[in-house]
Formats: C-alpha cells, structure tokens, sequence
C-alpha cells in the first residue's frame, strides 16, 4: 500500500467537507503525513455583494469579514489536528477558483500527494450550473484523489 506524505484536504463548511476532513485526519495519522487543510474564498459565489455594474466581484469589507471567518474556522481544524497527534499542519486559506486550487496549484505549492474531498459541498443548483468541485478535481488532478461520502 502506499504510504502518503502530504495530504491535502479540501474544506468549505458543508458536512460532506467534514467528513473529508475526518477521513484525512485518519490517513494523516496512519501514514505520518503533513496534513494541508485548504479553504478556498470562491469570489464568484458571492457576485451581488459588490456594487460593481458589469464586473463580478465581491465588496472589499464582505471579502475580509469572509476570509477572517474562514481563518478561524480553519485555525479549529488545525488545533483539532495537532489534538489528534498530527504534528505537521498547514492551514491555506485563500481566494480564487476552488476547483483549480485543490486540482493543481494547491498540489504543486505543497508537493500533495492525495487529495481528499467531499462528494459535494455545493446544492444542486450550483452543481447544475458549476459542477461540483469533487467532479473537476476527480478529473484534472495529477495525484490521487479520495472523494469521501457523508
């Protein structure tokens, strides 16, 4: 079996996140892995809250507020982590597009050799329009890829 050395999980709230969260706790503590907990700011979920005409982009001040929120939340995560015996963690919060951070340019920052996901983390709505994110990652990553069910 192969052992895994850094993980890379990818976060967003949803109870499909957090049992990909769990699951890579599980695998980083069976391999000794450095866990990357990522939680990517999609800017274009949130087009409205700026005043922009014609452009989509997010106000400054919700942009911040959303970030702040997301640091904190990751910052649980990654004391939960350490808890567990997990003793390299790494928090990524940032903003972009969620689907090429955790498929390529997250895996290649950090050199990850798994990713794991949720099955979704969006409603059906968005996955009508968006498809999911667990479906492009699936398809354009270049490591392995464990979508975790709820």
């Amino acid at each position: 079996m192969k052992k895994y050395q850094k993980i890379l999980v990818g976060v967003d709230g949803s109870p499909q996140a957090h049992a990909a969260f769990e699951r890579a706790l599980e695998l980083a503590k069976q391999n000794d892995a450095t866990l990357i907990i990522a939680s990517i700011l999609n800017a274009d979920k949130y087009v409205g809250m700026g005043l922009a005409l014609g452009a989509s982009y997010i106000n400054k001040a919700a942009e911040v507020d959303l970030l702040d929120r997301l640091q904190d939340s990751g910052q649980v995560l990654v004391s939960q982590a350490k808890r567990l015996g997990i003793e390299d963690v790494i928090l990524e919060v940032t903003q972009g597009n969620s689907k090429t951070a955790l498929a390529e340019d997250l895996v290649v920052k950090y050199g990850a050799d798994l990713i794991v996901i949720g099955a979704t983390g969006t409603n059906m709505v968005e996955r009508v329009l968006i498809g999911s994110n667990a479906h492009f990652v699936v398809q354009h990553a270049r490591v392995d890829v464990l979508v975790v069910r709820e």
